[in-house]
């Protein structure tokens, strides 16, 4: 495969091998965020009356896994220029300390919850449109940042009045993302036409 006949991904190389591995890389990332993305979903559904520790706790865990996701692409992912792997790096240190903090101040109110979750969002939507493809995955993976960086902003502007608002919204919003992130990583690699 020539190198005019690869895809080019932000902050990654552009060799043929190294962006089959890109692919790969992202487009695993993708699959495990949706699953987890997915299974808070559910867990939120099933329990709408959960108290606000449980939520810190299992958006907590959710933040967590995703920073831990973010450093470990940005340490050990192949094709990453330098860039792109202190982009990760960084982002992925920030989600891990947004979940530490979010999981030993429960008692904290649900303002600060929100707008604890609000941030998360924020970052982790800017990291996903900064890291979309080239290729035709692209407008997804621009939606589900658009997505997340809304439903952070309404964290963060809007005060929450109740645990069923919180759950059900946030609920409501995994749901997007987990559909996004699977549309993503089947498209991901993908050539425009």
């Amino acid at each position: 495969m020539s190198n005019s006949q690869t895809q080019n991904f932000v902050f990654y190389g552009d060799g043929a091998s190294a962006n089959k591995s890109v692919v790969a890389a992202i487009r695993t990332g993708l699959v495990i965020g949706a699953i987890i993305t997915a299974a808070v979903a559910a867990v939120i559904f099933a329990w709408p009356n959960i108290t606000l520790g449980i939520i810190a706790v299992v958006f907590g865990i959710y933040v967590l896994i995703r920073g831990i996701i973010r450093l470990a692409s940005g340490i050990f992912a192949p094709g990453l220029t330098g860039g792109g792997r202190t982009l990760s790096i960084v982002l992925g240190v920030l989600l891990i300390a947004a979940a530490i903090f979010m999981m030993r101040n429960l008692e904290n109110s649900l303002a600060v919850l929100g707008f604890l979750i609000g941030l998360a969002w924020i970052i982790d939507g800017i990291a996903t449109l900064i890291e979309s493809s080239r290729d035709g995955s692209r407008a997804f993976s621009i939606v589900a940042g658009v997505v997340s960086i809304v439903a952070g902003i309404i964290f963060l502007l809007v005060p929450v009045t109740g645990v069923a608002f919180l759950t059900y919204f946030t609920a409501a919003v995994f749901v997007l993302l987990a559909l996004l992130q699977v549309v993503g990583a089947v498209m991901v690699g993908k050539t425009r036409k």
